[in-house]
């Protein structure tokens, strides 16, 4: 290669890498920046959820830990016992209120609240008896105390009798989820919009410039990107229209729960404790459901910020929207050079092929859907997309699916598509498969990220893997690990790497019999003995070679020769082989 082509080659590098104003380019970045936000955003949250478990377990496991040693001190044991179950139940109003304020003076009124509580559920000196109770029974009991402690905050708030700092979590759900689901909903419309325009111009323009043309390859990379934020917003508002409707229930629930408290409790000062108890756990089962639910909802708020904010405003410089604006817009690309016409794919005719699809009829649709709601490719006409070279097509299964003998469903654009696909199955999904391969940012759009052909392109795949395998030190002679565990920084796994280590027992004659010989001050695993070339330093059962001379006595005309004999350190005797009696008469030799 030329100085001056090898220049150009690097020049071209560079334009490639810096590439702008790329629709499709784009199309990938909303995709990966998409799916990494909600997979950290859920991997941050069930990190927290772990912490908080394990700081709970933690305490509970100190609380059932707590037992009278010195009998002299058995108020003393009782109190630090009750100071813990305060401390728990602290804790536990974190999640309950994940809106709680940590300044001094809140955080002193939240554990006044919380004592007065819990001296309304649990006297002081009911620790004295509960500290002889098994250990799975105060698990038990602690989790019960926490959801009526939870209930009592609760209706003293409603009741406006304390719960300054403490916020209920359906008040702070339901006014952020209708600001997300008004946000997801005004940008709906817009790429409804905008996807109707640029079908529209595309259909009319594609017949005379033909589906290679700058112009009408633009707008289908515009509508691609626009389809793909669609098909990740749109779950999202199902999500939330879903759970704002469990949401309701819940707190229809939680006010009949109230209601009864009242009925109840009414203006009496004593009540039992079997009446009221039940009420109260409910209610705070529910809002504690409530909580759990809001921090989900927080998580998804997070990931789906950078998803609104590229869905409306995209990196690359939009086409117009209305008709006329897109007319004008197609006369200033008639000047762009056009790339060479290609074979003629818009109108080819092929022939049946062996693979077997079945109609269903469009009366037995919703009977099939409900069996099988998923239609491949995302609901895209496979047809649409090969004969006019990667454009996307919405089709309607309403007009009838096809089916193939591997029990997928396909729905289409019109009738031609349908019946050319009946025609040949197997063309048009292999047809599919390679304008992908060209056209990688519509894996994730059509959805095959999950198929064994595009399994390395999918995003979620390449999330999971995200700590990628690293090189583990080899010797060079045997090529065999010489430091088999590196050390990775990952609270999780040296967490469990610790309870493993925990679990294990050893024995005087595991070292000996080990294969890995771990040096015990710098902690390696020294190489291969260059003696014995092996892992271990003992012999193995060498076979012995003997040489004898034969003949050395006797007859003085007898000729000496060598003979040599291999012996080999094993067991002759088999007790488990018969030996067959002799067939005749063992007789004495005669002399």
């Amino acid at each position: 290669m030329s100085e001056a082509e090898y220049a150009a080659m690097v020049e071209l590098a560079a334009k490639h890498l810096t590439l702008v104003d790329c629709p499709a380019q784009e199309t990938v970045q909303l995709q990966i920046t998409t799916q990494a936000a909600f997979h950290f955003a859920m991997k941050e949250l069930d990190r927290d959820n772990n912490e908080r478990r394990a700081e709970l377990d933690s305490m509970v496991k100190s609380i059932i830990d707590t037992k009278v040693i010195d009998i002299r001190k058995y108020y003393e044991t009782a109190e630090v016992l009750r100071e813990r179950v305060l401390y728990y139940l602290f804790l536990y109003n974190k999640f309950v209120d994940p809106l709680s304020s940590t300044t001094d003076g809140a955080v002193k009124e939240i554990k006044a609240e919380l004592e007065v509580a819990l001296e309304s559920v649990f006297p002081r000196k009911g620790f004295l008896y509960w500290m002889d109770l098994p250990p799975g029974e105060k698990e038990v009991q602690l989790q019960e105390l926490a959801e009526v402690v939870t209930g009592v905050r609760v209706f003293n708030k409603y009741e406006g009798k304390g719960g300054h700092y403490f916020q209920l979590p359906h008040e702070v759900y339901e006014q952020d989820a209708l600001d997300l689901g008004q946000q997801i909903h005004d940008t709906l419309e817009k790429i409804n919009e905008k996807i109707h325009a640029y079908s529209l111009c595309i259909t009319k323009y594609h017949q005379d410039m033909g589906v290679y043309h700058t112009f009408i390859k633009r707008l289908r990379d515009e509508i691609a990107f626009n389809f793909q934020a669609g098909l990740y917003l749109e779950p999202i508002h199902k999500y939330l229209w879903i759970k704002q409707e469990a949401v309701s229930d819940m707190l229809e629930a939680g006010h009949q729960h109230l209601d009864r408290l009242l009925e109840i409790i009414g203006s009496y000062e004593v009540v039992p404790s079997d009446m009221v108890f039940p009420e109260l756990r409910a209610l705070g089962a529910i809002h504690i459901a409530i909580a759990q639910e809001f921090r989900y909802l927080q998580a998804r708020i997070k990931a789906a910020t950078p998803l609104l904010e590229m869905a409306n405003s995209p990196f690359y410089r939009e086409s117009p929207h209305t008709e006329k604006r897109l007319d004008a817009k197609q006369k200033n690309f008639l000047f762009l050079p056009c790339d060479p016409p290609k074979e003629d794919i818009y109108r080819y005719e092929v022939t049946r092929d062996e693979c077997k699809a079945a109609f269903i009829k469009p009366d037995k649709v919703d009977e099939v859907l409900s069996k099988q709601p998923q239609i491949e490719y995302n609901g895209f006409c496979p047809v649409c997309f090969v004969r006019n070279n990667g454009i996307l097509w919405k089709g309607d299964p309403y007009m009838g699916l096809v089916q193939t003998a591997d029990k997928k469903l396909y729905c289409f654009g019109d009738e031609d598509s349908q019946t050319r696909f009946l025609k040949a199955p197997c063309k048009y999904i292999v047809d599919v498969a390679k304008l992908v391969l060209q056209m990688p940012q519509h894996v994730h759009l059509l959805n095959l990220q999950g198929t064994p052909a595009f399994l390395y392109l999918s995003i979620p795949k390449i999330l999971e893997t995200e700590l990628v395998n690293e090189s583990v030190p080899k010797d060079y002679g045997t090529q065999t690990d010489t430091h088999p565990w590196v050390c990775r920084w990952d609270n999780e796994k040296l967490g469990y790497r610790k309870l493993q280590l925990q679990k294990l027992r050893t024995h005087c004659t595991q070292t000996e019999v080990s294969h890995f010989r771990r040096e015990n001050v710098t902690q390696t695993y020294p190489p291969k003995d260059k003696w014995t070339n092996t892992g271990i330093s003992r012999f193995t059962n060498m076979p012995r070679h003997i040489k004898v001379l034969h003949n050395l006595r006797g007859h003085m005309h007898n000729k000496m020769h060598t003979i040599r004999s291999s012996y080999e350190h094993t067991s002759i005797y088999n007790p488990w082989k018969l030996i067959d009696p002799p067939s005749e008469p063992i007789t004495e030799p005669k002399c």
